[in-house]
């Protein structure tokens, strides 16, 4: 009986690391994705007359998001307050 305790262990042991292998590499290929997405918004922001509103319009995220990503890339905000003055000298431009 011991073994096969033992046994159903080890099968649940095997499929749990695999599960685990398959969620490691999940997150590396998001994390890829995310890279890629934010060079892309950042070259789009970079484009002549590209504001975050028009970028964020084109590409269905948030201008709060579309901020974000743009902050990150120089500076990450101290606060909430300095994310909303970024948001409103953006809005302002």
């Amino acid at each position: 009986m011991v073994d096969g305790i033992r046994s159903q262990y080890d099968i649940h042991r095997d499929r749990a690391r695999q599960a685990i292998a398959r969620q490691n590499e999940a997150a590396e290929l998001e994390r890829e994705a995310r890279m890629a997405r934010d060079a892309e918004i950042l070259a789009m922001l970079a484009t002549q007359g590209a504001s975050l509103g028009s970028v964020a319009a084109d590409v269905g995220l948030s201008k709060s998001m579309v901020a974000y990503i743009d902050r990150t890339a120089r500076a990450g905000f101290e606060s909430a307050e300095q994310a909303r003055a970024y948001l409103a000298e953006q809005a302002e431009a």
